[in-house]
């Protein structure tokens, strides 16, 4: 026996009733970039992420300003906002796993032990 449900269904789109995943892939993988793909993967995966190579154009940049004399105030900007985001991150990611030791220690102490009683030389 078919229902209206049957008929109408395929027609009727309710919110995240489809795909609602999204991928995210770095630009370097996208077909429109300029340049050979497969060399700026590689460079992108094997040498330097986009944060590190930018890091080193920001410090040359500073560097350049400081012995010219060149005020670059805009740079000084972004170089202090990068670092606090990367500190932000780094109290998250300790705060994060904090919890994790918690959690582990009030199901598993033997193993919490283990983690804890690491030191590195």
């Amino acid at each position: 026996m078919i229902t209206p449900f049957d008929i109408w269904a395929p027609m009727i789109r309710a919110p995240f009733s489809g795909d609602v995943t999204q991928e995210i892939t770095p630009r370097v993988l996208s077909p429109d970039i300029a340049g050979q793909t497969e060399i700026e993967r590689t460079i992108h995966t094997e040498v330097a992420s986009y944060g590190t190579q930018l890091g080193k154009i920001l410090e040359a940049l500073q560097t350049l300003s400081d012995a010219t004399k060149t005020p670059l105030p805009d740079i000084d900007k972004l170089v202090t906002k990068v670092e606090t985001a990367k500190t932000r991150n780094k109290d998250d990611l300790r705060a994060d796993a904090k919890a994790a030791l918690e959690r582990l220690r009030a199901v598993d102490e033997d193993g919490w032990r283990a983690l804890t009683s690491v030191r590195e030389p």
